[in-house]
């Protein structure tokens, strides 16, 4: 599985195509939002693209700090981070 960590806000395009790509190539994927990359739900186009991952997390606390309202992805916390890394085969940060 590959895990794709999104820091930055400024990650959309980037995580759109890598995700396209993974779907294309029916490589298992799954990404962990946190800090800033947490805007990058705020897109609808990114919000598509996740349909084709295994997981999608949020970090709970970069989330509050940012929005007021639901998280449209599954909430979770560094904890979840660790794992989702304990179980890539590789890791790519945006």
């Amino acid at each position: 599985m590959l895990l794709i960590t999104v820091t930055r806000p400024d990650s959309e395009k980037i995580l759109r195509n890598m995700l396209h790509a993974c779907s294309r190539k029916a490589c298992a994927v799954s990404v962990f939002f946190t800090g800033q990359g947490v805007h990058s739900l705020a897109n609808q186009d990114v919000l598509t693209a996740l349909a084709e991952t295994s997981e999608a997390v949020a970090c709970a606390e970069s989330w509050k700090e940012f929005f007021e309202h639901d998280c449209p992805v599954t909430s979770g916390s560094q904890t979840d981070h660790s794992r989702l890394i304990g179980e890539a085969a590789q890791v790519v940060s945006l």
